[in-house]
């Protein structure tokens, strides 16, 4: 038997014999909702009891637990090669038995027409018209593209990983901690009845002022901020607190006037959550009354009564996509606290870039389908998953893959994991669990999960420097052939007037071989630097790129060659 209290880690799968208590698993399974575990439930290894204490017996083998069968499943799997480093491999081996083919063809006619053409000047020909450019200028693109993630503060653990972020057809983002900041926070108060929000919203401040949880710091500093100060606050004596627990889904103070205490100037003490330096006074005893605050069906149930406008006021903020909490003074429900997760600052305009960029985003969230809504469309997420399981986003990322899409995602959950192990970019937080952590091929040291979005971002400009140096190459390899091979033949009168270079093939092959050592150094600063990248259809950017440097490639050949040819004649001629 385990006996787990509020805070520990559940060590192993197990089962809740006695007690009631909420449990986080949201490093587990992807819930950001605590999980209220009672008699008979399942715990899982991994989770962290959030409230009160509860007495477990362990039900499985330790191989047999859930995190066992992530990681399991992560060991199965592996990463398959994206299409564009597939398309570029088939190129590069193409042009390679192309060019081989080309040379022993000339080979084969400089013998049968007996033109006497030097073998060693074939083997210099073939070093030039060999992809060399290619094959030198993708490692210090894949190194660069390494070193601008680091300024970012991301580990990359291969090159392969960020190009792959460039390609990505699909972006999974998570809810919680990505599109938003993963706490929820009080946002109004909303009165029923012949209440007013002040009433409510000075209620709320004093059953919160002890409540140390996230959402009670906020709903004190809402009130706050509106003005909502308590007058008896000065006269009124917290009494007794009654915590939250998973038992009663609620929360409750009791006040009485047997004291007053002197408050920080300006109250400012409240919101840095201090313990305040009391001075009790002798003052004339008022009633006591409780203020009730949590679930809207705990409290409901606690005071047995609620206002005709109840259920139609707590059905229209549901809608939204908000947590609900119900206030009720002196045995009178009198309004709402209305709760919501705020989305992070700048991610409605990262998103929108990524759509730009023909990127299909999906959000996929543990929490229910109404919340995923609201903040989906928020942010402009068209698609997206909810109370999805960590089996759900590893099933996701393999059907999208078998589409032949480029799929992107993070986490920092052990149920992340599995998924993580196959996406082709996968980030994972450095404050993340250790599978995760293994699984994924980036690491954020500052654990910022928004920063998907800038991977993504900078492999697509990444991206497109390959497809800009690519292009490049290829033409400048096509150009070389045709200002090389038309001089190798220029001994035969009718082919003679192809010679435009008017070039021996001696001086011609030579000139090519300085401007191939040259040409690569020269284009290193771009590889390093990078194309200016500005979010746009990958399509528009290439179709850009192609006219630019292709049309360069094509030309600087001829241009480069012919004034290397006559710096070269010039100094045999001093010579």
């Amino acid at each position: 038997l385990i006996l787990i209290e509020h805070g520990d880690k559940v060590p192993i799968d197990s089962e809740v014999l006695e007690g009631i208590a909420m449990v986080d698993e949201s490093l587990l399974t992807g819930e950001s909702a605590n999980v209220r575990k009672s008699m008979g439930s399942t715990l899982l290894g991994g989770s962290v009891v959030t409230t009160d204490r509860l007495i477990a017996r362990v039900s499985v083998n330790p191989d047999e637990t859930y995190v066992s069968k992530l990681i399991n499943l992560v060991e199965s799997s592996s990463r398959p090669k994206t299409p564009n480093e597939i398309a570029l491999g088939i190129l590069i081996a193409g042009f390679t038995a192309i060019f081989s083919i080309i040379i022993f063809a000339l080979l084969f006619l400089g013998i049968t027409l007996n033109l006497g053409i030097d073998l060693a000047v074939l083997i210099a020909l073939y070093v030039c018209l060999l992809p060399t450019t290619i094959g030198a200028l993708l490692p210090a693109i894949g190194i660069s593209g390494i070193n601008r993630m680091s300024a970012k503060r991301i580990i990359s653990k291969s090159g392969k990983s960020i190009e792959a972020s460039g390609d990505t057809d699909v972006l999974l983002l998570d809810k919680t901690g990505t599109i938003t900041k993963g706490m929820r926070k009080a946002v109004n108060f909303i009165p029923v009845g012949n209440h007013t929000e002040r009433q409510v919203g000075e209620a709320a401040f004093l059953s919160s002022w002890d409540d140390d949880t996230p959402e009670g710091k906020s709903i004190v500093e809402l009130a706050f901020n509106l003005g909502f100060f308590p007058q008896e606050f000065n006269t009124i004596y917290r009494s007794e607190f009654e915590e939250f627990s998973a038992e009663t889904r609620r929360s409750s103070i009791k006040m009485s006037g047997a004291h007053e205490f002197l408050l920080p100037k300006g109250g400012r003490g409240l919101l840095q959550r201090k313990r305040l330096r009391r001075k009790f006074e002798s003052t004339s005893t008022l009633p006591e009354f409780e203020i009730v605050k949590g679930a809207p069906d705990a409290v409901v149930d606690y005071v047995k009564v609620k206002p005709p406008d109840f259920d139609d006021t707590l059905k229209k903020i549901s809608e939204d996509g908000a947590t609900i909490m119900v206030v009720a003074e002196a045995g009178e429900i009198i309004g709402f606290i209305k709760l919501k997760d705020e989305v992070k600052p700048g991610v409605k305009e990262k998103i929108r870039a990524i759509r730009e960029m023909d990127i299909e985003v999906i959000m996929v969230t543990g929490d229910q389908p109404l919340t995923a809504g609201v903040i989906s469309k928020d942010v402009g997420i068209d698609d997206f998953i909810a109370k999805a399981r960590p089996e759900t986003k590893y099933e996701l990322v393999k059907e999208e893959q078998k589409d032949g899409k480029i799929v992107s995602m993070i986490g920092d959950g052990t149920n992340d994991a599995p998924a993580l192990s196959v996406a082709d970019v996968g980030l994972a937080m450095a404050s993340g669990t250790e599978p995760a952590k293994e699984a994924a091929n980036m690491v954020d040291l500052e654990s910022n999960p928004s920063k998907i979005i800038d991977v993504v971002m900078l492999g697509k400009q990444i991206l497109m420097t390959r497809g800009t140096v690519t292009t490049f190459s290829i033409a400048n390899d096509i150009a070389k052939y045709f200002v090389i091979v038309p001089i190798m033949f220029s001994a035969l009168p009718a082919l003679g007037a192809l010679n435009i270079m008017h070039l021996t093939p001696h001086i011609a092959v030579l000139s090519a071989l300085l401007y191939n050592a040259l040409i690569i150094p020269a284009l290193i600063p771009l590889a390093l630097r990078g194309n200016v990248f500005k979010p746009s259809s990958t399509m528009k950017i290439f179709l850009k790129n192609a006219m630019i440097y292709g049309f360069g490639g094509i030309i600087l050949p001829f241009i480069a060659i012919k004034l290397i040819s006559i710096l070269i004649m010039g100094m045999e001629g001093i010579i």
